[in-house]
């Protein structure tokens, strides 16, 4: 139990070692709630500008984690920029970390809740959305609680999400999809 304990306090340690080094990472956005409830954050519409410094296509992946997707997706392409959005810092410190160490200059991470992107992205101004890891999750529907972040007006000014999710992520996934965006 003493070995457990030690283990439990170097645990919580390391995530605050990542915390703190998460603030060094230019390429990690963390929010204050106040920047982002009810308000635009200040980088809104100005990603292309400000951030990357070229009009390159924004990819987004929603929920993340430690941003391996988010990474790979930048190295097959710098043609296009892209933000990993998750809400767990110590699993964001992984990507950010490797995009900084690595100098991948078309790659982001954002740590805030996935329901304040339309404070964060102007309508237009993100090409594609990724949702790896969907919820609700195929054939787990009834035990997943639906998100409120499936907002029906964000993703209609983002792009065309039927003809992206049929190309993309298949027609199982894409009847989840409809399916959460036919209830309010």
């Amino acid at each position: 139990s003493l070995l457990m304990l030690k283990s439990l306090n170097e645990m919580g340690k390391d995530k605050l070692r990542k915390f703190r080094e998460n603030e060094t990472f230019r390429c990690l956005i963390q929010p204050a709630t106040s920047e982002v409830l009810n308000c635009d954050h200040p980088m809104k519409g100005n990603w292309n500008r400000d951030f990357f410094g070229n009009d390159n296509p924004i990819v987004l992946e929603l929920g993340c984690g430690k941003g391996d997707y988010t990474i790979d997706l930048a190295e097959r392409n710098p043609a296009c920029n892209y933000i990993g959005v998750d809400i767990k810092g110590a699993r964001l410190w992984k990507g950010a970390k490797y995009a900084e160490e690595h100098g991948l200059a078309n790659v982001a991470f954002i740590r805030t809740r996935i329901e304040f992107i339309e404070s964060l992205f102007a309508p237009g101004e993100v090409s594609e959305i990724w949702i790896t890891f969907a919820d609700p999750q195929i054939g787990r529907e009834k035990k997943r609680q639906r998100k409120r972040w499936f907002s029906r007006k964000y993703y209609a000014s983002v792009m065309n999400i039927k003809e992206f999710m049929a190309e993309s992520l298949g027609k199982e996934f894409l009847g989840v999809v409809s399916s959460a965006f036919s209830r309010k």
